[in-house]
């Protein structure tokens, strides 16, 4: 204790001093800690809301939905079992909306809800003007009501009382739909309007094969207190009464599966950015220390000189070291605690649930934590060779570094220590091992890339002096310094590199996104999709369709929906498949029947059907999801369709070009066995692209076949520019952290060897260099940094890049070169920036003392 109050008490005199380049450190440690931090405690304030709202969200204890209609057995069942209930139907249809004086009808896609009298079993609904939603939708006139979603009234200019129609009936607007209890449970397509279940009859919408989701919830009664169990119980039960259903049974931990995996996405994605950050930081920090303890090598010599023994020298110094980096941590986990209330505030009305305001303190100490280990790893080596600094240094040059030479097994066993739990950390932050595994060997193959470009510049450099004439002055004297072995370059490439390859990937990994959805994904897209056309309208939908001037093609396929129940005998639930292809193992998807190839395919693997087949059935699968679920040509798969379950064999694998939005299928059945079931058909039309004449398309279609959707592809397109906005703006928020992160380890670096700098220059003058020589050798000092660092950092992040899209995204790469040689440029100008800084700076004291 008397040695460590003594060493509290030397470091106190010390501080009192100041802290000069520990600044850097505290700015490095406290941008990391509050992104890592911040970004966690907005995830878990959401998850919280969500937690916290489940039941509500799920508008029950039980939902089950199925693209079929429900029996009445089920709804009698689960009554029996202490249930109360509710049905809910939904599905796509037009609303259209009365012009102004000589201004044509409005009309706009929407996602139509179907409500029973019990409905909400869970929560309340937001309505202006606020009443009873059975008052809302009582009929008026003769007429009956609806709500609308504000988007709705806004674009249409609906107010309380207009009268609109869906389908074939009028319904008059009774008020705005602010917002629904259940709403986050679901995925619409289009904002929605509320009806009753009974004006959805009217309207005439409910025909044979019409694209309808049909949900039953479920609320128990009793104390809340074990509902949970009981629900789950429930399930249980209604699986083993009615076995072989394609029915989807949620419960409350899957409430809103959809906004739970985008806010655990995206805050995945920004906390490693925090992470690389904060790994950024570490060699900020490493430099920082660094530099401060050889800026206080005069004062370990004297106190070696007077007794102090390393372990003293060790406290002294490691006490100044973890204040100051507190300091640095604490000042991070403020706006951790403090900003995440306020953006959970501006989130508000983007999410279907009210987060709390108090940020929870778990994820901002673990931030803290992590800022910890990452002090420790970068001081533990920079404070053992402080301590092996020996009084002999006060006769030669106060600047000389300690020795590397570290022995100790303390010292490697606390860096061993400090790597598991930031491995152990960083797995909990990034939620998947694999994932941090991944991203933790990106870092070190990064590293260890940038130290080996930077040592191997220095060694093409000393056999390049070699070779050099003597009589080039100062571009060899420039190359000298720089190839000289305390030459700080393999420290400057690693920094400036860093910063600018985790930048690099981020730019183009948004430019290679941006390219796939401005240049492809519109490129020969139809311009209309119409579904819910009936086979006794399809050729009225066709004539109608070619009649029109604007129309170049059309094309139509059969269209009825299916659930994947098992795949080679294994059920869809426990089906290993790759996370890109999972999604088509959950919920209902489009199956059609064709006995030819539809337009446009390309077989991967096996042969078509005959025309005339008339067999089993067989299956033409999407390629891609037969790789990701282990499929091949003679697997058998089990669809649900219409409530039956049919065993198919995969006959052949075609390649979908999904982003080139043409009409296609992941499943394609034979003729035969599902011919003559209830279906549908979905057609595209392509047109010359005249907004007029679209309009004109769409109206004429709508207007004489009212059951029939139309969906305009220029508006989904404009769904996925503005998703693509909204990454882009995540990604550019991502940059400028990581910008700011590298440029203050360049600083550090810079500050690092300041001393080592004034000193050449000092030298320098001293033999009869002037200011011009002396700022030519720093410009080619930084000019050759600034290349290597570029081209290592292009390679690197274009790497990184490549992986992302192919291997996570499954999308083509293409490398943005405008962005490429414009980051080049701004590395050449930033390097040639500090160039004329030092020059400045480091001029400045010579040229006082010469004065």
């Amino acid at each position: 204790m008397n040695q460590w109050r003594l060493a509290a008490r030397l470091a106190w005199r010390d501080l009192r001093g100041g802290i000069g380049g520990m600044r850097i450190v505290l700015a490095c440690l406290a941008l990391g800690v509050a992104t890592i931090g911040g970004v966690g405690a907005l995830r878990d304030m959401i998850r919280d809301g969500i937690a916290g709202e489940q039941r509500t969200l799920l508008g029950g204890d039980l939902s089950i939905e199925s693209s079929d209609p429900l029996p009445a057995e089920l709804a009698d069942f689960a009554i029996a079992h202490g249930a109360q209930i509710s049905r809910v139907l939904r599905m796509r249809s037009m609303l259209y909306a009365p012009g102004g004086t000589g201004q044509a009808d409005g009309r706009m896609l929407i996602e139509l809800s179907a409500v029973d009298d019990a409905y909400p079993l869970v929560g309340t609904l937001a309505l202006t003007p606020q009443t009873p939603l059975k008052r809302a939708l009582a009929p008026d006139h003769g007429l009956p009501a609806l709500l609308a979603d504000p988007l709705v009234m806004d674009r249409l200019g609906l107010k309380t009382g207009t009268i609109v129609r869906i389908g074939t009936a009028r319904f008059h607007v009774s008020g705005s739909l602010e917002r629904v209890p259940d709403g986050a449970g679901t995925v619409a397509l289009a904002p929605t309007v509320m009806i009753t279940r009974s004006a959805l009859d009217e309207a005439g919408l409910m025909q044979p094969g019409a694209l309808v989701n049909h949900t039953l919830r479920l609320a128990l009664d009793g104390p809340a207190a074990g509902r949970s169990i009981r629900a789950h119980a429930l399930a249980a039960a209604i699986a083993a009464h009615f076995p072989d259903q394609g029915w989807r049974i949620r419960g409350e931990a899957d409430a809103a599966p959809a906004l739970t995996r985008t806010v655990d996405q995206m805050a995945r994605f920004l906390a490693l950015i925090g992470l690389c950050a904060l790994l950024l930081g570490g060699l900020g920090v490493s430099t920082g220390v660094t530099a401060w303890l050889e800026g206080r090598g005069r004062t370990i010599a004297i106190l070696r000189c007077l007794g102090a023994s390393g372990p003293l020298i060790r406290r002294t110094f490691g006490l100044q070291i973890a204040a100051l980096c507190g300091i640095g941590i604490g000042a991070g986990m403020v706006p951790a605690l403090l900003l995440p209330p306020l953006a959970a505030r501006m989130l508000s009305g983007l999410l279907p649930i009210e987060t709390t305001l108090v940020p929870p303190l778990v994820p901002v100490l673990t931030a803290g934590l992590f800022g910890v280990l990452v002090a420790l790893l970068s001081v533990i080596v920079p404070l053992a060779r402080a301590c092996t600094i020996s009084p002999a240094s006060l006769f030669r040059d106060q600047t000389q570094r300690g020795s590397l030479r570290i022995r100790s097994w303390r010292v490697g066993g606390a860096l061993i220590l400090c790597v598991i739990l930031s491995a152990l950390l960083t797995v909990r932050l990034a939620g998947s091992t694999l994932f941090a595994a991944g991203f933790l060997g990106v870092v070190l193959f990064a590293t260890g890339s940038l130290l080996l470009a930077g040592t191997m510049l220095r060694w093409s450099v000393s056999l390049l002096l070699v070779r050099l004439d003597t009589a080039r002055g100062v571009p060899r004297l420039a190359l000298a310094l720089f190839a000289h072995r305390n030459a700080t370059t393999t420290r400057m490439v690693a920094a400036l590199g860093a910063g600018l390859a985790a930048m690099a990937a981020i730019l183009l990994t948004e430019g290679a996104m941006m390219a796939q959805l401005r240049d492809q994904m519109p490129r020969n897209a139809p311009a209309f999709y119409f579904i819910d056309i009936q086979p006794g309208d399809l050729d009225r939908f066709d004539s109608l369709a070619k009649t029109r001037p604007s129309v170049r093609a059309v094309q139509q396929l059969p269209s009825m929906r299916t659930r994947v129940v098992s795949v080679n005998g294994v059920s869809a639930e426990q089906v290993s498949a790759t996370p890109q292809t999972r999604w088509a193992l959950r919920g209902d998807h489009g199956l059609t029947v064709a006995a030819t190839p539809p337009p446009g395919t390309k077989m991967a693997e096996g042969t078509w059907w005959p025309a005339d087949y008339a067999g089993p059935p067989l299956l033409s699968l999407d390629a891609g999801l037969a790789e990701g679920w282990g499929v091949r040509v003679g697997s058998t798969i089990r669809l649900n369709v219409l409530g039956r379950a049919i065993d198919v064999r995969v006959a052949n694998l075609r390649t979908v070009a999904w982003r080139s939005l043409q009409l296609n299928f992941a499943f394609v059945v034979s003729p035969g066995l599902l011919s003559h079931a209830p279906h549908t058909f979905v057609a595209t039309l392509a047109t010359d692209g005249r907004a007029d004449q679209d309009a004109a398309t769409l109206a004429a279609i709508t207007d004489a076949l009212p059951g029939v959707t139309g969906i305009r592809v220029a508006d989904v397109l404009a769904r996925l520019t503005a998703l693509a906005g909204q990454i882009a703006t995540a990604l550019s928020v991502a940059a400028a952290i990581i910008m700011a992160s590298g440029a203050l380890v360049l600083a550090a670096t810079l500050a690092a060897g300041w001393r080592q700098r004034v000193a050449n220059a000092a030298i320098l003058q001293a033999v009869g260099a002037g200011p011009r020589q002396i700022r030519t050798i720093w410009l080619i000092e930084f000019t050759l940094l600034g290349v290597t660092a570029g081209v290592s950092a292009i390679l690197l992040g274009a790497s990184a890049a490549w992986l992302v899209m192919r291997q996570v995204l499954q999308l083509p790469w293409t490398a943005d070169w405008i962005a490429v040689g414009g980051m080049m440029i701004g590395t050449l100008a930033a390097t040639t920036l500090c160039a004329m800084l030092v020059w400045h700076r480091a001029l400045r004291p010579l040229r006082g003392r010469a004065r």
